[in-house]
């Protein structure tokens, strides 16, 4: 009779039980390459990756073949010694042999089913450990929950990286205290291991890329949900009274709390959010806060004095903060801006002063580094703002203006426009030819309506390049600014200026026959 896939499988079918027992206690879930090494297994499985199969008529062997990383492997198993042999030369178990056993398997049995079998064993063996409630036990069994993200690959793809995220989510679930008092405090300890773990590769992803996207988009989104979920279980503890058996998981916290945000580098906005949650709900009293204060300077990290200055800011200890500054210097724009940001959303005027003027010699060379259009945009509309809350001058606004050059065109606009600088504005638009479509129509009704003769020279020259296009559409878009300005003329009260100068244009290009009829359309004499 013809030998098939499932009569191999039916015949040898306590050989291949044997071969799925030795996998399971050979390769543990919790090892990142041993996890990685039976997911590739079974995706060879799942899609089909085994070309073309051949087995012994007496069905002793099953022999196939598959394509690997554009690399044809051959994997071959014999029975009843249960000998595997793979073209890929490796002595031990590789992804082929252990597929090939999942392939005879998955004839009989569910895969999907032993997948979860054995990736519960380590949650299970977890769960034992961490029966013994204190804050060690809670703290081994989470390092080792999300030891998957620690030991990622920096250049895998972040599909990869949420998706171990979301397993991780499950599997910590079963590991959860009965008692509902006991819930959010477990759930505080786990969100620090899980954003522990994934920092480096979270740093990696968000600020060694040249640009924004989607998968930085993947990334950030999943640290925000991280940072948004920590607050929320911060703001379920802080409702509700500590029980004294608490006193030590609280007492780890802050041994442990500091390592998070001072033991990392880079994304210091995330850093100081997740420090600003934490502060007030580990450092209730001001004994513990002037503990925190003295280990932070003692601390030799290049960011242990922001956060001291963010704990002077919350104090309203400016002079503690100026000396601060002035020390650490203004060099490090994206560690002293989160800060500046949070002195403007408290109000601290002369808290912001004292930021602003601490990094301000320094954000020129800081804007020169972007080199997103973009983001430098949003930079100078930042800037810009904080410098308006922190009260300086606008002579030094305009400074920076000068150094923003084609950049900052639309904040200095704005900045020009607020002020009733209307002939500054029109200015600015010449100097950097800005075209008519990139000015905001309500901004030039705005100007036309308070000082039209100031605007009068930018229209002319958007109506001449319009006029030089030669086609009736851009005729009759010069048109429409002739009327504009003829109706900031007439509110002037320039009627014979705007005569002469109408009849002029008209003369100039009296040849163009279709511009002509235009104007006579529009009426445009006064």
């Amino acid at each position: 009779m013809h030998m098939t896939v499932e009569r191999v499988s039916y015949l040898h079918e306590r050989k291949i039980n044997e071969f799925m027992n030795t996998i399971r206690h050979s390769f543990r879930p919790d090892i990142h390459t041993e996890a990685l090494l039976i997911r590739k297994a079974i995706s060879i499985v799942r899609r089909g990756a085994f070309s073309s199969t051949w087995c012994a008529r007496d069905g002793s062997a099953l022999e196939a073949s598959l394509i690997d990383e554009g690399q044809e492997i051959d994997v071959k198993i014999a029975f009843p010694d249960g000998e595997l042999k793979c073209s890929c030369d490796e002595v031990e178990w590789c992804a082929h042999k252990i597929a090939i056993v999942f392939f005879l398997f998955a004839r009989f049995q569910s895969l999907t089913e032993w997948q979860h079998d054995w990736q519960r064993r380590e949650v299970e063996q977890m769960a034992l450990s961490i029966s013994e409630r204190t804050p060690k036990a809670w703290n081994s069994a989470l390092y080792r929950l999300t030891k998957p993200l620690r030991e990622l690959d920096h250049g895998e793809s972040p599909n990869v990286f949420v998706h171990e995220s979301s397993l991780i989510d499950q599997k910590v679930i079963p590991l959860s205290p009965f008692e509902y008092e006991w819930k959010p405090i477990f759930e505080l300890f786990y969100r620090m291991h899980l954003i522990d773990a994934a920092w480096d590769y979270v740093h990696i992803q968000l600020e060694e890329s040249n640009h924004f996207t989607y998968r930085q988009w993947q990334v950030q989104t999943w640290l925000n949900e991280q940072i948004s979920k920590l607050r929320s279980q911060v703001q379920a503890l802080g409702k509700n009274p500590r029980p004294f058996e608490t006193d030590a998981f609280y007492a780890a916290l802050k041994t442990d709390f500091p390592g998070l945000v001072l033991g990392h580098k880079g994304l210091f906005q995330a850093r100081l959010e997740i420090y600003s949650i934490m502060w007030d709900f580990l450092y209730r009293d001001q004994a513990s806060k002037e503990r925190e204060l003295a280990s932070l300077r003692d601390h030799d990290s290049v960011d242990a004095p922001f956060f001291a200055a963010f704990f002077y800011l919350t104090q309203g200890d400016e002079e503690s903060l100026r000396i601060v500054a002035e020390k650490a210097g203004g060099e490090l724009l994206d560690h002293w801006l989160p800060l500046a940001d949070k002195a403007a959303e408290m109000e601290e005027e002369e808290a912001l002063s004292i930021i602003m003027n601490t990094i301000f010699p320094h954000i020129g060379s800081y804007f020169q580094s972007i080199r997103n259009s973009n983001e430098g945009y949003h930079f100078i509309r930042k800037i810009d703002g904080l410098l308006e809350e922190a009260a300086f001058t606008e002579a030094r606004r305009e400074e920076l203006f000068m150094v923003y050059g084609a950049a900052g065109v639309d904040t200095f606009g704005d900045f020009l426009i607020e002020r009733r600088r209307f002939a500054e504005w029109a200015a600015l638009m010449h100097r950097f030819n800005v075209p008519y479509d990139g000015i905001d129509p309500d901004t030039l009704k705005f100007v036309l309506a308070n000082d039209s003769a100031a605007v009068m020279p930018l229209l002319h020259t958007y109506a001449m390049r319009f006029i030089a296009e030669k086609n009736r559409h851009s005729y009759r878009r010069a048109v429409r600014l002739f009327k504009n300005m003829k109706a900031g003329a007439k509110k002037s009260g320039k009627a014979d200026f705007w005569n002469r100068y109408i009849d002029t244009v008209r003369e100039q290009f009296r040849r163009l026959r279709a511009l002509s009829e235009e104007m006579e359309k529009g009426n445009l004499n006064l």
